[in-house]
């Protein structure tokens, strides 16, 4: 793999915060493939580009403001196949919300990367929640409907991520 390859997989990662964040939900288009599994857990999967993007438009249109963090970014590739993780820091804002204008996490995304035209996309996205602050009532997109996330420390889970079953290191 290239520099320039490598570099790649960072801007993916990175557009994909930014895409979020200025709500540009087209952006995902230079991100996913058109058959992405996007796994968030608890039930929360949804298969294809198109129907992600109208999810996660209505899912962040009630926040006056998202800020997503993207580091520790690991990847492998064999071939025409990849795999990234990387941690992420995300907050919401809501104000108003009664008992604080904000929630905050940290999780991961385990990403099973194709080349696609040339050009490497995310075909499987898993991600899961380590850590989480703030109020969870911002997380409601129906008020008066709570919102579970479960909380997936990384090293009960650490053999079971794809991104160490696949990587096949150089040694």
């Amino acid at each position: 793999m290239s520099q320039s390859e490598a570099d790649t997989i960072l801007t993916l990662v990175h557009l994909y915060a930014l895409a979020i964040d200025t709500q540009q939900w087209d952006l995902f288009d230079e991100v996913f493939t058109p058959d992405v599994i996007a796994d968030y857990g608890e039930g929360a999967v949804w298969t294809g580009r198109d129907t992600f993007k109208q999810i996660f438009a209505v899912i962040h249109a009630v926040y006056s403001g998202t800020q997503h963090t993207m580091s520790n970014t690991l990847w492998d590739f064999q071939g025409n196949e990849g795999w990234a993780m990387t941690y992420g820091h995300f907050r919401l804002i809501k104000p108003g919300t009664p008992g604080g204008d904000f929630w905050e996490g940290q999780g991961y995304y385990d990403d099973r990367l194709v080349k696609v035209h040339g050009k490497w996309r995310i075909q499987h996205r898993i991600n899961r929640i380590t850590w989480s602050g703030g109020n969870p009532k911002v997380l409601e997109t129906t008020p008066g409907v709570p919102v579970v996330v479960p909380i997936t420390s990384l090293h009960d889970i650490g053999g079971n991520l794809r991104f160490l079953k696949e990587r096949k290191p150089n040694k």
